[in-house]
């Protein structure tokens, strides 16, 4: 009677009961199947090229970088670069007037005050007749090491090409001709967090000035006057001088990969 009582269930209940049991095995079954599928397809595309789309786009980067996006597969990144708050050029901000020795190389190490924001160094010697090098090295945006040698002009302030984030060390050479000092400064050129194949891929800066409260937008492909980009270093001079607490914003076309 049990076992009548059962097949009779069974049957009263054609989508019910065993069907259901198999419905519901089918769809575990699919979504086990889409949730593999998935996986794969993250590990694929997080190893495009061999490097990983989630190491090389930090979270700081995507917090500063913001309206950040993909115009293709493979194409440039169109990124808006906001720097707020920049210092006026200071020819000694990095590091204040160090002798400048006349037998031995001097190896500094300590003493440096970073560069407010990603930007290039300057030196600045003390006497009309300093000609030796001096070495400056520290890191860039992304923490690799970098480092950039400049020749000293007399009393001249030499303008440095690469962005520094941060400095580490400066290896001043030895003139037995001379006797005077020099100092580490920040220059006009801001440092871009991404590199960009031409100058042209710069297309846009918006200003705000110290004492201004909203931007001053300029025309996409019409860069402020006296702007200057630098494809082979990475920067952005982006207006004749920079005032105390200036701010921009960079639109630019970066190198996707």
């Amino acid at each position: 009677m049990t076992q009548i009582g059962q097949m009779g269930r069974s049957k009263l209940l054609p989508n019910g009961g065993s069907q259901t049991m198999k419905t519901r095995t089918l769809q575990r079954t699919l979504m086990a199947l889409v949730l593999v599928l998935l996986i794969v397809s993250i590990c694929w595309a997080s190893t495009i090229g061999g490097r990983s789309i989630f190491t090389m786009i930090s979270a700081t980067e995507l917090w500063i970088d913001r309206g950040i996006g993909f115009t293709g597969g493979m194409g440039p990144m169109p990124l808006c670069q906001t720097v707020d708050g920049v210092e006026a050029v200071d020819t000694d901000y990095v590091l204040v007037a160090t002798t400048v020795p006349t037998s031995a190389a001097t190896t500094v190490t300590s003493g440096f005050t970073d560069p407010d924001c990603y930007r290039a160094l300057t030196i600045t010697g003390s006497s009309g007749t300093l000609d030796k090098t001096i070495t400056i090295s520290g890191t860039g945006w992304d923490g690799g090491e970098r480092s950039e040698t400049f020749t000293l002009a007399g009393a001249s302030t030499v303008q440095g090409n690469l962005p520094f984030k941060s400095v580490t060390k400066a290896v001043i050479a030895p003139d037995a001709n001379a006797t005077g000092t020099v100092s580490i400064g920040i220059g006009e050129k801001l440092g871009l967090y991404r590199p960009i194949a031409a100058a042209a891929d710069v297309v846009q800066i918006n200003l705000k000035a110290s004492a201004g409260t909203a931007w001053v937008v300029t025309a996409a492909g019409a860069l402020p006057t006296g702007a200057a980009v630098s494809a082979t270093y990475g920067t952005v001079d982006p207006e004749t001088t920079i005032t105390d607490e200036d701010a921009y914003q960079i639109f630019y076309n970066a190198k996707a990969w």
